[in-house]
């Protein structure tokens, strides 16, 4: 079973390919043509317009992915595929880069203890010193006990 958002990118690839030439569909083997069918969605219609390339046609991700790979392994040479797989590892190498600046675990607990430097540095700059005042009764009652020195609570 395959998810909702491939079944979908799989009818845009048939429908592309509905409008390809009779040599291009003949490289893709049939069994994957066959198994797209199968997997295809029933309720997706999609909207492509056909007197543009597919570079400026509004296709999925996952659309272009497959795109992309129909022609990686079935389409081009051998010299195009070095540049389409250096292409892509590059490509990849940048997402992993971001991936690790974002989540470094370095950088997340720096982050987390600078926030918690920064809300203890608010805590005690909001914190005021307040002067206890002794109320009047107080004062009477600790002189009296000073004058007859009286030491308990």
């Amino acid at each position: 079973m395959v998810s909702v958002e491939y079944s979908e990118a799989i009818v845009e690839v048939l429908e592309i390919l509905k409008y390809s030439e009779d040599n291009i569909i003949e490289k893709i083997p049939k069994k994957l043509i066959e198994f797209w069918k199968r997997n295809k969605s029933t309720t997706y219609k999609p909207n492509l317009d056909h007197s543009k390339s597919i570079n400026e046609m509004d296709l999925k991700k996952k659309t272009r992915s497959i795109i992309t790979m129909i022609y990686l392994n079935y389409l081009c040479d051998d010299e195009e595929k070095n540049k389409i797989n250096l292409i892509l590892k590059d490509n990849e190498e940048k997402y992993q880069q971001e991936l690790r600046e974002k989540y470094n675990p370095d950088n997340i607990f720096k982050k987390y203890n600078q926030k918690q430097e920064e809300a203890e540095n608010e805590v005690t700059a909001n914190v005021a010193m307040v002067e206890y005042k002794e109320s009047i009764f107080k004062k009477i009652i600790s002189r009296i006990k000073k004058f007859f020195h009286i030491n308990f609570l």
